[in-house]
């Protein structure tokens, strides 16, 4: 059944305000949706890139200030890097970083490194 302009006007002013807000409301939702949209991008207009992962390169720099030093190549393993280095007082550990943001997530003593210090007095 096919409605006409007569008969959309013969019809309640109620039906007509549920008919209005109605699209009021789906407007409301689709200009909400793009401001999502637009939140999220910079101020240039652009969406922001995704963050880089850190290179094989970057390791030994991340791990030096963190107290290690690496002896060992750097290897990649999915989305980690694993390396063979030792600490500041020279214990050899196996060091595991996420490639994604260059945070140190394992570590293991893999060897006695040098001998403990002994007290000046001690035989």
């Amino acid at each position: 059944m096919r409605l006409s302009s007569t008969t959309l006007a013969s019809r309640s002013p109620a039906v007509l305000g549920i008919v209005a807000a109605s699209t009021t409301i789906a407007l409301a939702v689709a200009l909400l949706a793009c401001a999502g949209g637009l939140a999220r991008a910079d101020e240039a207009g652009r969406r922001r890139p995704a963050p880089q992962e850190m290179s094989a390169a970057d390791v030994p720099a991340r791990l030096s200030q963190r107290g290690y030093a690496v002896t060992d190549p750097v290897v990649r393993r999915g989305s980690t890097y694993l390396t063979h280095g030792t600490d500041r007082f020279g214990q050899r550990l196996r060091l595991v970083m996420d490639a994604r943001n260059g945070e140190l997530i394992g570590l293991r003593v893999v060897g006695e490194g040098r001998a403990p210090r002994t007290p000046q007095g001690a035989p």
